[in-house]
């Protein structure tokens, strides 16, 4: 009995070994079990692949390698996860799937199905991969699986060929331009897993994220893009910002993050979505429409980084212009302030800025960045709130001055 007893000893050893070398805190293989399964998996935006396996099967054990290195190429841009079928408490779990063999391994799209009957939605059921079982495989076939939410950005309408493709105008004006735009210049040929990724995590409905070509000339050229890759955001806050960080997932998932609107509660498309008295956000009442009667009112009312859309008026058509701006100031982003003088108060503006002599006139002005425009074209709301939409929004370019803009407090009698 003494050989019989050693040798089931050694036995139960080598597997409680193999046990413990299977995925531990130090992989980046995601342990799931019963209890976390549907958060880690069936509730994310994100692609997941899961082995289904058992510690004392010798292919489990073979794989397992392979397994860990797929995990770690993959970490941050698509789950990796393994359920230990031997474990009584995962047994529900694995039986759900139908697994009768080990290992199996299941990919979990991010994507949902309505029922035309219910209208309920539900996630669709996960396919076996049958391919080879080696990392650089594995690793291969997830990344053609990746979902991806980057719209191809194109300056000519007429080469919009697909859904994927739109053109740079439709691409600012989406969600009536309220929606921040993530704007990625590449040399690659392909769009990269990381911005794939990070597409899911923050598109459609927090920012809506695009990709631009080198070959795409004339939208390299009016960016002025001199290195690849650039990342921009076009953001109705906070302008246009430029991202000059490294070209890391943390760095840049923390860029994104301060530029894009606020996530709902939850993650993944089944997550409850937040009411609407939760997502709208508390009303921001613009300020007044005032007169820069002095340089202080100037100062105050045009500080910091606002836009300061400024109208200088006569007597005669001061009524007008005033209805005028105050429905605009109701309409626009808090970002806009907007203000009036006459043109004897604005007589140095006007000489350094070369502002039209005709009265009515209208220009945009950050002091704090030295850059103006001025507006060409119908003085009626629609047409500066256009104006104002092409200048947040990149297609028209403000201009730079040099020193400083003053109003004239003190006025000399007239010739």
């Amino acid at each position: 009995m003494r050989p019989v007893y050693f040798s089931l000893l050694a036995f139960l050893l080598s597997q409680a070994n193999v046990a413990l070398a299977f995925y531990g805190s130090r992989d980046a293989v995601v342990e799931l079990t019963n209890k976390n399964f549907k958060q880690q998996v069936l509730d994310s935006d994100y692609l997941a692949a899961v082995e289904f396996y058992a510690p004392w099967c010798g292919h489990c054990q073979r794989l397992a390698p392979d397994w860990k290195k797929a995990a770690k190429n993959l970490e941050g841009l698509i789950t990796v996860g393994a359920v230990n079928c031997d474990d009584d408490a995962n047994k529900p779990l694995c039986g759900q799937y139908g697994i009768q063999g080990f290992p199996t391994i299941k990919v979990f799209r991010p994507e949902y199905r309505e029922n035309k009957k219910t209208g309920t939605r539900s996630r669709v059921a996960p396919t076996d991969y049958q391919g080879p079982r080696d990392a650089k495989a594995i690793v291969d076939h997830l990344l053609s699986l990746q979902p991806s939410n980057v719209r191809y950005v194109k300056a000519d309408p007429s080469k919009v060929k697909s859904k994927k493709s739109i053109s740079f105008d439709d691409f600012l004006q989406i969600e009536n331009a309220t929606l921040p735009k993530a704007l990625l210049f590449t040399d690659k040929p392909t769009t990269s897993a990381l911005y794939k990724s990070l597409s899911v995590e923050f598109g459609p409905d927090r920012m809506l994220v695009g990709e631009v070509k080198k070959y795409e000339k004339d939208l390299v050229s009016l960016f002025g893009i001199q290195t690849f890759p650039t990342l921009y955001v076009i953001s109705p806050e906070h302008g246009h910002v430029v991202y000059d960080g490294k070209q890391k997932r943390e760095p840049l998932t923390e860029f994104l993050e301060a530029h894009a609107l606020k996530a709902t509660k939850g993650k993944g498309k089944q997550a409850k979505k937040e009411t609407k008295s939760e997502t709208t956000k508390p009303k921001v009442e613009p300020r007044q429409v005032v007169e820069l009667a002095n340089n202080d009112a100037f100062k105050k009312q045009c500080d910091g980084n606002a836009l300061c859309v400024i109208a200088i008026v006569s007597e005669d058509e001061k009524e007008e212009t005033l209805d005028m701006l105050e429905k605009l100031n109701t309409d626009a982003s808090p970002r806009y302030r907007f203000a009036w003088t006459s043109a004897a108060k604005a007589a140095q503006m006007t000489q350094k800025l070369d502002l039209a002599q005709d009265l009515p006139t209208l220009f945009l002005v950050q002091p704090t960045k030295q850059v103006f425009r001025t507006y060409v074209g119908p003085w009626e709301a629609k047409g500066i709130s256009n104006w104002l939409d092409q200048i947040s929004t990149g297609r028209m370019q403000a201009w730079p001055y040099e020193g400083s803009l003053e109003i004239t407090e003190r006025l000399h009698d007239e010739l």
